[in-house]
């Protein structure tokens, strides 16, 4: 039996998910006293919501057990999150890298209250399932999508201007930056929703320089979310080929 929890969605299919072993424990809910007997660390890994909220909660307030918490990255502050649910030091914020592959990279944010030891076990945990961990301040966006968003802002903006068209920058991009993807597949593959959610987030905290793009705003009011929807700055088959 693992000495580890993921809480996650039924149909959570990100890459970083399907790289946890097997002998880690999976719940799709609240857990109870017993889901929790032997357990070092939580991973939480819902959306932000009531039932992200449920389930932070329930892990305060349980008597029997006080391990640390990872809780996946939304567009919440972890101090905040900490301070709502009562977990206090016990929180830290997590955000894996989205493209998974054979040595994905994780981030962690540590809020103001989030104690060395929580710090410590959570990395030592994200190292033994074979993530390289990077720390930081819980600010929004963290590291990779603070910069990435920032890169997709502004090539949507060029492209809104009639500067060069998406396939051009992100061809440009691909082979003078030596990126695996340009800012626009890489928007689809996260989803416009996502995108935007966060340039809202950096742009409420730090200023008018992420004021997104009204393009990205456009694509997601009509529903072009990406390959998720199967069309966003491009139109994808069923299986996400373009």
């Amino acid at each position: 039996m693992s000495d580890l929890l993921l809480l996650c969605p039924r149909n959570l299919d990100d890459p970083w998910v399907r790289g946890i072993p097997d002998r880690v424990s999976r719940l799709h809910g609240t857990p109870k006293a017993q889901d929790l007997r032997s357990k070092r660390a939580v991973l939480e890994a819902f959306p932000e919501g009531d039932e992200k909220d449920r389930i932070l909660l329930s892990l305060a307030q349980n008597e029997k057990w006080s391990g640390p918490v990872a809780s996946l990255y939304t567009l919440q502050s972890v101090t905040s999150l900490a301070t709502k649910s009562g977990l206090g030091a016990r929180l830290i914020g997590f955000q894996p890298s989205p493209g998974g592959g054979e040595n994905p990279g994780v981030e962690l944010l540590r809020g103001e209250e989030t104690s060395q030891e929580t710090a410590r076990d959570i990395r030592e945990v994200f190292e033994d399932l074979g993530f390289r961990v990077f720390l930081c301040r819980d600010q929004a966006g963290g590291i990779l999508p603070r910069v990435l968003v920032s890169i997709i802002n502004e090539a949507a903006y060029m492209a809104w201007a009639g500067i060069a068209p998406p396939e051009k920058i992100d061809t440009m991009m691909r082979l003078g930056a030596n990126f695996p993807m340009g800012p626009f597949q890489w928007a689809d593959h996260i989803g416009l929703d996502r995108v935007l959610g966060f340039l809202e987030c950096l742009s409420r905290e730090l200023g008018s320089h992420y004021q997104p793009c009204p393009w990205i705003r456009r694509k997601v009011e009509a529903g072009k979310l990406g390959i998720k929807t199967g069309e966003g700055f491009y139109r994808y088959e069923e299986g996400g080929g373009r």
